[in-house]
């Protein structure tokens, strides 16, 4: 009795699993992967001491002793580089041997297609991706163990945007490696797209325009988001909208009984598709600010309020992006306003200044205009403090905040050099023992 399309799918996966497993990159990844987090952990947990002790002798300071920023976010930046640099390499390995060895073709002699297939080896990534948490797991016990306080929305919402990450990797990896035909042109490919992200975000930092549309899809700006405790649906879906057109690309490119110009016009007609797809993603305005001192938040009456404005509000901003100021207007207004303001228009004004640290020549430099129903307000103050009473008296609001719970911080003066051990002995020598045992079985 033949076996049924579900029944070889299981035993594709458990092949796929084991080849995963097999693999000396991955378990020298893990390997590398726990050091480095190991290292990254304890400079953060040093760091973050020095400046807790600050805090200590005064408290006014102890609000901006926050956990998320001051060590998890540093310490996942392991995980980021780890993702970015060297996961692909497992996933190319996976599928390239698959082309070169020929078992590509007789597997497709199965009632199996290319599809499916790399469907099977994007669910064995993500079984050998939970090894990935172990470090993580490890850190987050470790801060437990020294005293620290855990918000665990915060972590989570860290934690989904890494593998949000690692499954847009994942696919694009895929996609390098269906398009090229070995292997060191595929890892060239892939290194490409991930570091043309950074290249992008540099681009933006100087500049207005279309590159700040662009770099909304950035891979980067995404997990970005979900770094600062923001749960955006916006960024999970354009994840997956990343993740699903590499994936599918990858599955059409992979056929070799097709021809390469039908190939290509099939990916043609997918992006004119995936377009209108794309466009929906980015107008949704749905979040949810995650973060234990609502970092991203005004003040429950300053958000009613900011909602009730019905006519355009226009912001004119008389500061060029490499300013520190527009840098603050940007994180702790203009960024907020975005998400409560029905119809807000920014306009950025040309700037011109005589260098970095020289004075700009337009007297109007640093100014901030706001209109709204034909009123008219300005300031040079770049506080929300300030705005926002600004932006209610044109609104014609009378505001009485909300009371609201004061964030105190969690200040700690610790030292990680004890979890040495774990992170760079006893975890590695445990992935190497779980390697010798995957290859003895």
């Amino acid at each position: 009795m033949p076996l049924s399309k579900s029944a070889i799918l299981r035993i594709l996966l458990i092949q796929e699993i084991r080849n995963i497993l097999l693999s000396p990159a991955l378990w020298g990844l893990l390997i590398f992967l726990s050091i480095l987090v190991g290292y990254s952990f304890i400079q953060a947990v040093s760091l973050f001491g020095q400046a807790s002790q600050t805090a200590l002798l005064y408290p006014e300071l102890a609000a901006g002793m926050n956990p998320l920023q001051g060590i998890f976010v540093p310490t996942f930046g392991a995980y980021y580089l780890v993702e970015t640099l060297l996961l692909p390499f497992v996933v190319i390995r996976l599928i390239g041997q698959d082309k070169q060895s020929g078992a590509l073709k007789l597997l497709l002699q199965l009632p199996v297609s290319t599809f499916a297939l790399n469907g099977v080896k994007l669910v064995a990534m993500f079984v050998v991706w939970l090894l990935f948490l172990l470090p993580a797991v490890s850190v987050l016990l470790n801060w437990i163990l020294l005293g620290g306080v855990i918000h665990l929305p915060e972590i989570g919402t860290l934690l989904l945007g890494h593998a949000l990450y690692s499954l847009a990797i994942i696919c694009v990896a895929m996609f390098a490696t269906a398009v090229s035909g070995n292997l060191p042109t595929a890892a060239m490919l892939c290194l490409g797209t991930t570091l043309g992200c950074w290249v992008l975000d540099f681009a933006v930092a100087n500049g207005h325009g279309w590159l700040g549309t662009l770099d909304n899809w950035s891979l980067t700006t995404l997990l970005r988001q979900f770094e600062s405790g923001l749960f955006s649906l916006a960024a999970v879906l354009s994840f997956l909208f990343i993740a699903l057109l590499f994936f599918v690309t990858a599955a059409v490119w992979l056929h070799p009984g097709k021809q390469r110009m039908q190939k290509i016009k099939t990916m043609l007609l997918m992006v004119v598709l995936f377009v209108p797809m794309a466009i929906g993603i980015s107008s949704l305005d749905m979040y949810i600010d995650l973060t234990e001192n609502q970092s991203h938040s005004f003040n429950p009456a300053d958000v009613r309020a900011l909602k009730q404005m019905s006519q355009p509000l226009t912001i004119t901003v008389h500061l060029s992006m490499e300013d520190g100021r527009f840098y603050d207007l940007q994180h702790e207004v203009l960024q907020k306003l975005r998400r409560v303001v029905p119809d807000l228009r920014l306009v950025f004004a040309d700037t011109e200044t005589a260098g970095l640290f020289a004075a700009s020549e337009s007297d109007t430099y640093g100014l901030i205009e706001y209109d709204y129903g034909g009123k008219h307000q300005q300031s040079y103050s770049n506080s929300p403090l300030e705005i926002l009473p600004l932006l209610h008296e044109l609104a014609g609001h009378k505001i009485l905040p909300d009371p609201v719970r004061n964030y105190v911080g969690h200040p700690l003066v610790a030292d990680a050099r004890g979890s040495r051990w774990w992170f760079y002995l006893l975890l590695p020598l445990l992935f190497l023992f779980a390697a010798g045992l995957v290859r003895k079985r």
